[in-house]
């Protein structure tokens, strides 16, 4: 266990005394620190307890932009907040922000990093980037990447650098300047490299030292006219999956090998006058997909070879079987998601039909959570498409993610979302500010969201329309008691380390 993961469990050891709260059973739980720092939990008669039905804020992590390396946008073993749900805790500043080990790391607007509480929304500590050329702290910028007990953060300024922050302090561990004058708006860390691309070049960096390993940048092609055309990488995250770096330019999509930076394949558009590629790729599970010519590609990430095409223009979530795209909806007027057999390119998803307009999507293994361009973000069945709730955050959001029960959404400022109830342990252990959220909660409420829309969920819906009778676009939901909360975090914190 690393002294920041130790500080961490102790803290809330000392909540859960504090809170002195039962299991959502009603059973009260006694837990004894061993010398090593593990924690044992028994049940008043001695007997020991696992409740795996509750899972906490840290049993999973949100490492970058898209949550993985892969930039997949889906949580595999999350299971999210279910209703009645509202805001657990709110953080005045808005920006971007990655979710590990319990900390929500916030590049915030105002140029500086932040590390906060992800139970309570307590601030851990705030730092500003700062480099040996300049007087002044350099702006960071874009969304920032976690591993190896390392913030890793973009700046901006007279000389753009990557800076690697102690994950416990903040304090710099190392930077590497001197990359170009553009950098990459969001870092992707895995094999131990850090990949980043400035001035249309692709670095792999030492994750630990930041040292160059390698670097690539796209020759010229000779396109059908015969004339030499130059193409330039795009300044976004790349997808790592599989010892394999895909990478897109304006005009292609290139598979590198992490370790070397060998190309081991590329594609390109057909028509390279008016065509090109966009977004970012996504990388999972032995596939790759990128949005070619506004088509979703889909290549074998081994070989290059197509696979099949989903006819959407845009790219958020890989899961399993599945993509999910920001679409028009059918009036025209307003963005949906869908979601489409990565295999036969079918349209099988579509959300409720509620009344707003949606930006973005993650997906875990129960829900579709969307970003509202109006405001706040909403849940959907991952199954039939039925709503299960919606919260207005007041604030249109520019990052959605989700973390165990948790589903964090950032716009002009930050905010966590729970099952109402879940944050009462971290509202007993001091935090001023996450208790005035908790009187606000009831403002925020819980939505309805209308019926389904597709066929697939109204084949759903037939089966469980009794229960769409009594409460129209909601699932049955329960409240978990704070201190549960607590002691779970502990139990499965210090159980993966031993």
């Amino acid at each position: 266990m690393s002294e920041h993961e130790r500080r961490t469990v102790l803290r809330y050891a000392g909540l859960t005394i504090a809170a002195g709260m039962g299991a959502a059973t009603g059973t009260v739980a006694a837990q004894e620190t061993d010398a090593d720092g593990s924690v044992d939990d028994e049940t008043a008669d001695g007997e020991s307890t696992t409740d795996e039905s509750v899972t906490t804020a840290g049993s999973s992590g949100w490492s970058s932009i898209r949550g993985d390396a892969g930039n997949t946008g889906f949580v595999p073993g999350s299971t999210g907040p279910k209703p009645p749900v509202g805001v657990a805790w709110e953080d005045e500043h808005g920006g971007t922000f990655a979710v590990v080990d319990g900390t929500v790391y916030l590049v915030a607007d105002d140029g500086r990093v932040r590390a906060i509480d992800a139970m309570d929304g307590s601030l851990e500590w705030e730092t500003d980037i700062t480099a040996a050329s300049r007087a002044e702290p350099v702006h960071a910028m874009g969304p920032p990447a976690v591993a190896h007990e390392t913030v890793y953060v973009t700046s901006k300024g007279d000389e753009p650098n990557l800076t690697a922050l102690d994950v416990a302090t903040g304090e710099s561990r190392w930077q590497k300047s001197g990359l170009g004058s553009e950098t990459n708006l969001s870092p992707t860390v895995a094999n131990e490299l850090v990949f980043l691309a400035a001035d249309k070049v692709l670095y792999a960096l030492d994750a630990h030292s930041g040292e160059r390993q390698w670097q690539f940048k796209p020759g010229t092609v000779t396109t059908d006219d015969g004339r030499e055309r130059g193409d330039f990488l795009r300044r976004d995250s790349v997808a790592v999956a599989g010892g394999t770096v895909f990478a897109l330019s304006n005009k292609r999509l290139f598979a590198l090998d992490a370790e070397t930076g060998d190309e081991r394949w590329t594609d390109g558009v057909d028509d390279w006058a008016s065509s090109t590629f966009s977004g970012r790729p996504i990388a999972a599970d032995g596939v790759a997909a990128a949005v070619k010519a506004d088509i979703i590609t889909i290549y074998d990430a081994e070989t290059g070879a197509e696979r099949s095409t989903v006819p959407a223009h845009s790219l958020d979530v890989l899961t399993d079987g599945r993509v999910y795209a920001v679409t028009d909806a059918e009036d025209g007027d307003r963005k949906t998601v869908t979601g489409y057999d990565s295999e036969t390119g079918d349209r099988v998803w579509r959300p409720s039909d509620g009344d707003g307009s949606f930006a973005s999507a993650v997906v875990d293994d129960d829900s579709v959570y969307v970003g509202l361009e109006e405001s706040g973000v909403a849940a959907f069945d991952r199954t039939n498409g039925s709503g299960d709730w919606r919260v207005d955050t007041g604030t249109e959001p520019r990052q959605v993610a989700v973390v165990g029960d948790t589903v964090y959404v950032s716009g002009d400022a930050l905010f966590a979302i729970r099952t109402d109830g879940e944050d009462e342990t971290a509202s007993d252990g001091g935090n001023e500010s996450a208790g005035a959220n908790n009187e606000s909660t009831d403002d925020t409420g819980t939505e309805s969201i209308g019926g389904s829309e597709n066929g697939a969920a109204d084949d759903a819906d037939t089966e469980s329309s009794d229960d769409a009778d009594e409460t129209p676009g909601f699932s049955a939901g329960t409240t978990v008691a704070g201190g549960a909360l607590a002691l779970e975090w502990l139990r499965r914190r210090t159980g993966d380390d031993e």
